[in-house]
């Protein structure tokens, strides 16, 4: 009879849950909703407790948008938020300051001070940014799983980001900023956007040497970065040889083979053609 009883209320406990599900979602389904969309990705909502997501239409949708939901799998944009809707949907979060280090297809930033509501390590995206450079202070808001753009932090001297900003132009050193009333943290920022700059240039440069060697028919392995030269390893055929070029030109400086005193004749890309001659005709002499 227990058994029953509790069969039967369990029962009843259920139907209540799907009666109040249902009564929830057609009101749902008849109402609108505001959220911020990143392409691609579904938004979120909350029916009755339950969080469900909705594919936006149309599919390359991105930004602030009001939503009617279709059905349980899809949501319609109907039009953009004004600023009071969209102010009252980010008040509904905490709000965080943050320090822009990167740019680009994404924004990453560093926490601007520490904050006892939430531990952030190292750089997080701020999603659907707005006119912001690098080393800006702004505001976010974090929903429990994203971080938003807010705006600029209006408490933040934007002298600090602007001198910072021409210092990474300027290559100077994180060791040699020199900027009036900037932070730890906005210091922290520097470095990051300094060292990523770096390896950016990196990169750069080595394409450029691989592009070099390829047109000439060689294989890239790898080089140095000295003050004003590049020693490169490549293959040529087979056979890797090591030259040094000039790191603005890539006219050779020393070919690693004896040219009789003509490397600087020959760039990067030219010089391949040399050491395949020289190899076919058997009158290669290695440094």
């Amino acid at each position: 009879m227990g058994d029953r009883l509790t069969t039967s209320g369990g029962r009843r406990n259920t139907n209540d849950i799907f009666n109040k599900l249902a009564a929830a979602e057609e009101k749902f389904f008849n109402a609108e909703f505001l959220s911020p969309v990143l392409r691609g990705h579904p938004v979120r909502v909350r029916i009755a407790g339950i969080t469900v997501e909705l594919r936006v239409r149309p599919r390359n949708f991105e930004g602030w948008g009001i939503f009617r939901a279709n059905d349980q799998k899809t949501a319609q944009f109907v039009r953009e938020p004004n600023m009071t809707e969209k102010r009252e949907y980010l008040d509904l979060y905490p709000r965080f300051s943050m320090i822009v280090c990167q740019r680009g297809n994404r924004v990453l930033a560093i926490l601007a001070n520490k904050d006892a509501r939430m531990e952030i390590q190292g750089q997080v995206p701020i999603l659907l940014p707005e006119e912001i450079q690098f080393f800006d202070t702004i505001d976010v808001r974090f929903d429990g799983a994203n971080l938003w753009f807010d705006g600029q932090d209006m408490y933040r001297s934007p002298r600090i980001a602007a001198a910072m900003r021409d210092a990474l132009t300027n290559e100077v050193e994180p060791k040699d900023l020199e900027v009036n009333g900037i932070s730890k943290e906005e210091r922290l920022a520097y470095t990051i956007a300094h060292l990523r700059d770096i390896e950016s240039k990196k990169d750069r440069e080595e394409e450029r040497i691989k592009e070099a060697l390829e047109r000439g028919g060689a294989t890239y392995r790898s080089y140095v970065d000295r003050a004003n030269t590049y020693t490169i390893v490549y293959e040529v055929d087979g056979q890797r040889h090591t030259s040094t070029v000039d790191k603005d030109t890539l006219e050779v400086s020393s070919a690693g083979i004896c040219l009789s005193g003509q490397d600087r004749r020959f760039d990067l890309q030219s010089l391949v053609g040399v050491m395949r001659e020289a190899e076919d005709t058997g009158r290669m002499h290695r440094w």
